[in-house]
């Protein structure tokens, strides 16, 4: 019902983005069980074979490698495009957390939680998770020790004013006294927002 009524030419280009894909999985799964292929990209396969060293980057009681880590928690270098209309917040905008009241700046988000199974279970128990979350750089005045917050949707809400975090520079070149605009390389990850 979607892919026949979208209120916007962005909108459409995201349900057509979406069809292709459940098409594109569909007739991987149906050639999978013919052929055995593996749903592998070759590039994944090459990097798992060049794997180099073991470093782990310690969180929690669990461990998650450098290779597992850039594709969590809003970190994929992977372009967000077309943009589905139901993210409700972009890159750059300041927001205030609901529940602890911190202040922070946008630089990332996924469409459905990306963070491994004992993360997820640790921070949101047995809830079924199904909603964007957004990477956050915390305001250090709010956060004397600079961090960064994976946050779900219904957990934030727009604020106004400058954050001082050390990140910032690295994601953003200006603020306008609204929103952080992005770096170049940041904006080709982030297009439409």
């Amino acid at each position: 019902m979607f892919y026949l009524s979208p209120k916007s030419s962005s909108d459409a280009q995201y349900y057509l983005h979406k069809f292709v894909d459940e098409i594109h999985q569909i007739y991987s799964k149906i050639i999978g069980k013919f052929f055995n292929f593996s749903n592998k990209k070759v590039e994944e396969m090459f990097e798992e074979s060049e794997q180099i060293g073991d470093e782990k980057e310690i969180i929690g009681e669990e461990t998650i490698s450098k290779e597992e880590m850039s594709g969590l928690f809003g970190g994929s270098d992977e372009p967000r495009h077309p943009r589905p209309p139901h993210i409700k917040y972009k890159v750059g905008q300041v927001v205030k957390h609901k529940l602890h009241n911190y202040r922070g700046v946008i630089v990332g988000w996924d469409e459905k939680v990306k963070a491994p199974d004992w993360w997820i279970k640790r921070v949101h128990g047995t809830e079924e998770i199904d909603e964007p979350n957004y990477t956050i750089i915390i305001d250090t005045r709010d956060r004397l020790v600079p961090q960064i917050a994976y946050v779900l949707e219904r957990n934030i809400l727009l604020s106004e004013g400058g954050i001082v975090h050390p990140l910032i520079n690295h994601y953003f070149e200006s603020f306008d006294g609204k929103c952080y605009k992005s770096r170049p390389w940041h904006k080709n990850v982030y297009p439409n927002d």
